[in-house]
């Protein structure tokens, strides 16, 4: 059985120890190293109008890349198809508002690097009195196919039937703009999605959309790591730790308005 691994960093790497920082000798070879991510969960990862990749993660995976002395390319795709790319070497790591959970790190390793919560989000008109999933018994709710809002409404559409109480309708669709679209078409009731996404939604709806509810479901984040890629693995925790140590990582947090996800 595998060693299972999960790194809540630990500042006991020095930035100046070059030899934590190299990665393996054929990904030097190449000059690169590839991230899998959706790229689809502004402002953490998403594409601007032009088509170029912005966001805290992104940056943090660009300035990894940049202590390592690599380049770097992207793979975006499909929320279930990250942990078996990290798995199947078709990227060298995960960035991205991945949670970590006793499922994940049996399959792959995890290095903390910042915390999620959840939220539920309505049109700015609905009265609704929502403070909890429960409350969103006989509501259409839209919610990304995969994520762990999706697995908690599920979790309390169980105790919603076993309470004799109407189920959630939840709406699975495969990426957070969709879902946000349906809401704004006033196809679902509401959104569920992290407290991240949900702020940029809000943020940027003019006044057409609203939290409902406090936030919910606190989890760290951690970049995935193939299990069989130790010396690699080194590097990007070496890498990541100096980025905390150094003040980089607070300056990326406060350039996309992200304190409240800090370590």
């Amino acid at each position: 059985m595998k060693k299972l691994l999960f790194i809540f960093l630990l500042f006991s790497f020095s930035a100046s120890a070059d030899q934590m920082f190299q990665p393996p000798e054929d990904m030097v070879a190449k000059g690169k190293i590839t991230y899998c991510a959706t790229i689809d969960n502004p402002p953490r990862a998403f594409a601007d109008a032009e088509g170029n990749f912005q966001g805290f993660e992104i940056d943090l995976g660009e300035e990894i890349a940049d202590r390592l002395g690599l380049k770097v390319e992207w793979e975006q795709m499909k929320f279930d198809g990250l942990i078996p790319s990290v798995q199947g070497q078709v990227c060298d790591a995960i960035v991205q508002e991945l949670f970590i959970k006793p499922t994940r790190v049996e399959v792959i390793d995890m290095v903390a690097f910042g915390y999620s919560a959840q939220s539920i989000v309505v049109n700015s008109n609905n009265n609704s009195s929502i403070s909890s999933p429960e409350d969103l018994s006989g509501l259409k709710v839209a919610v990304p196919n995969g994520t762990s809002i999706h697995n908690i409404l599920m979790e309390t559409n169980d105790n919603l039937s076993s309470e004799g109480k109407k189920e959630i309708d939840i709406v699975i669709l495969e990426t957070t703009t969709d879902s946000f679209g349906q809401l704004q078409a006033g196809q679902v009731d509401a959104v569920g999605t992290t407290n991240t996404a949900a702020a940029y939604y809000v943020g940027n709806s003019d006044g057409k959309f609203k939290f409902a509810g406090p936030s919910f479901g606190k989890i760290l984040d951690g970049i995935g790591l193939n299990k069989d890629r130790p010396v690699l693995n080194t590097a990007i925790i070496a890498a990541l730790n100096s980025i905390l140590v150094d003040g980089t990582y607070s300056e990326l947090l406060s350039k996309w308005n992200l304190e409240g996800a800090s370590l």
